[in-house]
């Protein structure tokens, strides 16, 4: 059996947009900027077409509203206009309008394999843990599937959750609003591998791995390992008074192997008993309903 907190969830407050053909007002500096014949300023034309991005040659990402009710509104429309290379693995997340991290989404959705540079789909935002402020603004973020390359990204849009005013439970500040701190207890085995002369000496080794997109780099918490105490000559282990704390994202995996102590006297004996993978987010839904 498996006990979780109460969630705890935190976010990266820090926005930095990807790099694109355009300046911004530090750079006008070094620029030879010139005075016109009537006193106007004017910059010197490039002499690269490759400076010469227009909004014609962007990709872009667009959103059928800026403002979405949970609950009340119409689903939003997400429509695309992809200049550079697509694919049928390409994606589309859902993210807070400060967030930087890509494995951060909210939601996500597979394009699919219809259509081509443009395109379209649905999204409805249902009520969740993310959305307990009145107003939360979002944005939709286009990836491609291969390179994990960012390829446009959505303005700005105001999700409103009218059911989370006045209500008694606590908001968690920005600082502590994306990961999820839990804790495992009471664990038990049943039926693990006899040995042929000996009982196994069990552990337990439980850990956070990424979920299953597997283009996103590992994260300081990812890895994290917790284990237990060894249960001597049992088939049957059960794990009382030991508690396991994590800090993960919904969308990672926690990893519980069953191993065999490890001793001098039988170095080759299989150390490997079993091992369960279960979404962080199962688990979660899981206590909730108790």
């Amino acid at each position: 059996a498996a006990s979780a907190s109460r969630d705890h969830l935190s976010f990266q407050a820090v926005c930095r947009e990807p790099l694109r053909h355009s300046y911004n007002p530090g750079q006008f500096h070094s620029m030879a900027i010139r005075n016109g014949p009537h006193g106007t300023v004017t910059i010197p034309r490039s002499t690269s077409d490759t400076d010469l991005v227009t909004s014609d040659s962007r990709s872009t990402l667009m959103v059928s509203s800026s403002y979405y009710s949970i609950g009340h509104s119409q689903d939003l429309v997400i429509h695309w206009d992809i200049k550079e290379e697509v694919d049928a693995g390409d994606w589309i997340g859902m993210y807070l309008i400060d967030e930087v991290l890509s494995e951060n989404f909210l939601d996500y959705k597979n394009r699919g394999v219809n259509g081509s540079h443009r395109g379209q789909i649905v999204w409805k935002i249902d009520a969740s843990s993310y959305f307990v402020e009145p107003e939360t603004k979002i944005c939709f973020k286009y990836y491609h599937g291969v390179s994990g390359a960012l390829r446009a990204t959505t303005p700005s849009v105001t999700v409103k959750n009218s059911a989370s005013i006045g209500s008694d439970e606590t908001v968690q500040g920005q600082g502590s609003r994306r990961l999820i701190s839990f804790s495992l207890s009471d664990f038990q085995a049943m039926g693990l591998k006899k040995g042929m002369f000996f009982n196994p000496d069990p552990y337990l080794k439980i850990s956070i791995q990424p979920g299953k997109h597997s283009i996103f780099p590992a994260l300081p918490h990812h890895g994290q390992e917790r284990r237990s105490k060894i249960i001597g000559n049992t088939v049957n282990p059960i794990w009382q008074a030991e508690q396991f704390s994590f800090v993960s994202l919904p969308t990672d995996v926690l990893e519980i192997e069953v191993k065999d102590k490890f001793a001098k006297s039988r170095p080759i004996i299989k150390r490997f008993l079993g091992k369960l993978s279960m979404p962080v987010q199962r688990l979660l839904e899981r206590h909730a309903i108790g």
